[in-house]
């Protein structure tokens, strides 16, 4: 506030500075002409720092409220599992995008336009005495003039809003390809897909030129309207007030200053035509991130929970008549399914693709909870709870995806071991000793794991951070589908040992073996699920036996 005071003071002091230098100018007084210049100068040295530096504050406090909301926004994204439930659910596109760049933007916007208004009503005040004083009549063309020129533009700039927004998102989408494409390059090149994958983001490419020439176009429009209405404002003061200098009324200098009050108060009525493209951009960022909120707030549960332990004294997991939809409810997978795995046991979930093998795990891990019934968690947290801050501590959950999941940060990093001793014990134990001779300094190297290990390499890593972990509860979803029968054996051995209960999906029948019951899961036809059964794993391999 007192930076934007200062502005005001030093713009009311030049324009006073202004026409007391044209009037000497006008009067040729020489003496005055030469004390005009000094006060100029001295204007220039106490002025152009107080603009500086108020140009400076507001970029200072626009980056400080960026910090605050994204942060904020980061808060709520990873609340809930949030930033799941808007991908699982495809309820908003590229929150990356938004939370990065949108942010920026309306944090930018907002505090320009707020300021602007802000210094426009000091700015009014100010003026609007030094314009009415001259010339009253003045004042009111002005008002007209503002009037006419606010309605022009919210006509003909009123597609830029809907543009802008268009824009964004189409800009996005364009990213959000060039990243897949980065982060697939070797499936890609496997598969010869580059054809595709060129075809696709040209279609891409086009949607955001299409979209950009139309922009252009309305842009175009409203430039013409907005130069025409700034040029005719060069003419207009002069125009109102050039009788009273002919008629010996006023100074020369009173003309200059009618002309600058005229430009002040004018800049201060018409901030919807002289910043309608900002405001229209401002209104598409509004509404991206509106959107955002909406999708990060939308209720998700619809599942139960329990932790009582009577029922099933030792238990870790029960499911009771729980049905399983897809997260956005349009598709029942799984149909009043009933289980319990009691501590340090073992289920494999089987079926065809498709039949909602990953989808019990995801129920069980908290992520989807979109369908009916009750999970027991018996104190585990993590389980069937979204949002459990999961350490892989005593009495957690751990749930090892097909692709692990890799962090950015070192080979340590990957682990969370206290001890170099506790790393090097484990990564042998898993086949990995190897990477520990990468160079001097393995343990603390950071790279992309994710692109400089193999998804064999990345899956036997997961199987050691679960085993230093050595939750109560191991949910594995195809977690060794991309190793050889003899690695598979030696780590689900590895995690029997560990006394791990353990609930694996899997398609594999080597992996039956690992197991004492098997979940069966029928699938589901025309919509509507398919039978299941439970049923001890010894009785199933005896029956694929007696089949071959």
């Amino acid at each position: 506030m007192h930076a934007t005071l200062a502005w005001l003071c030093c713009s009311v002091v030049f324009n006073f500075l202004g026409r007391d230098f044209y009037n000497a100018l006008s009067e040729r007084d020489v003496e005055g002409f030469k004390l005009m210049i000094v006060k100029y100068l001295a204007g220039f040295v106490l002025g152009i720092p107080v603009f500086v530096y108020t140009d400076y504050l507001q970029q200072r406090l626009a980056l400080e409220w960026r910090e605050w909301m994204t942060a904020h926004l980061l808060k709520q994204y990873f609340a809930d599992r949030s930033f799941y439930q808007l991908q699982a659910g495809a309820i908003v596109d590229n929150p990356d995008q938004r939370i990065a760049s949108d942010v920026r933007q309306f944090t930018d916007a907002a505090l320009g336009l707020s300021l602007t208004i802000l210094n426009s009503l000091i700015d009014l005040v100010s003026f609007s005495g030094i314009l009415y004083s001259i010339y009253p009549p003045l004042f009111a063309a002005l008002l007209a003039y503002s009037i006419g020129g606010t309605v022009g533009s919210i006509a003909l700039g009123k597609s830029l809003v809907g543009l802008n927004f268009n824009q964004e998102a189409v800009e996005a989408d364009m990213r959000y390809g060039l990243v897949r494409v980065r982060e697939n390059a070797e499936s890609i090149a496997f598969y010869g897909g580059q054809n595709n994958e060129m075809a696709a983001l040209t279609q891409r490419l086009r949607a955001v030129v299409v979209n950009y020439g139309k922009l252009l176009i309305a842009s175009r429009n409203l430039d013409f309207f907005t130069s025409f209405y700034r040029f005719l404002i060069q003419l207009l003061p002069a125009a109102v007030v050039a009788p009273l200098f002919f008629a010996g009324k006023i100074e020369f200098g009173v003309i200059t200053q009618s002309s600058s009050a005229f430009n002040h108060i004018l800049n201060d009525v018409s901030l919807v035509v002289y910043q309608f493209e900002t405001l229209a951009g401002f209104s598409a960022v509004v509404d991206r991130l509106g959107e955002l909120g909406n999708g990060i707030r939308r209720p998700h549960a619809h599942l139960s929970k329990s932790t009582s332990a009577a029922l099933h004294a030792g238990s870790h997991a029960a499911m009771d008549r729980v049905s399983i939809n897809t997260p956005d409810g349009g598709l029942a997978l799984v149909q009043d399914l009933s289980l319990k795995v009691h501590a340090g046991r073992s289920l494999l979930i089987m079926g065809p693709s498709g039949a909602g093998k990953t989808s019990v795990l995801r129920t069980l891990a908290g992520l989807w909870q979109s369908g009916a019934g009750t999970i027991y968690s018996y104190g585990l947290a993590g389980l069937g709870d979204p949002g459990v801050n999961n350490d892989g501590g005593s009495g957690s959950v751990l749930f090892l995806p097909q692709r692990p999941y890799m962090v950015l940060g070192s080979l340590r990093d990957q682990l969370l071991v206290p001890t170099d001793a506790e790393l090097e014990a484990v990564l042998s134990q898993v086949q990995l000793g190897s990477l520990l001779q990468r160079s001097a300094s393995a343990l603390d190297h950071v790279a992309d794991w994710s692109g400089m290990l193999s998804l064999g390499e990345q899956q036997r890593l997961a199987f050691a951070r679960l085993l230093l972990a050595a939750p109560k509860l191991a949910l594995l979803d195809e977690a060794t589908s991309a190793l050889d029968t003899n690695n598979e054996s030696l780590l689900y051995r590895a995690l029997r040992d560990s006394g791990s209960t353990i609930i694996s999906v899997g398609h594999r029948p080597s992996l039956v073996a690992y197991h004492e019951e098997v979940l069966q899961l029928g699938g589901s036809q025309a919509g509507v699920p398919g039978k299941w059964q439970v049923m001890p794993a010894q009785e199933l391999q005896a029956a694929r036996a007696h089949t071959q």
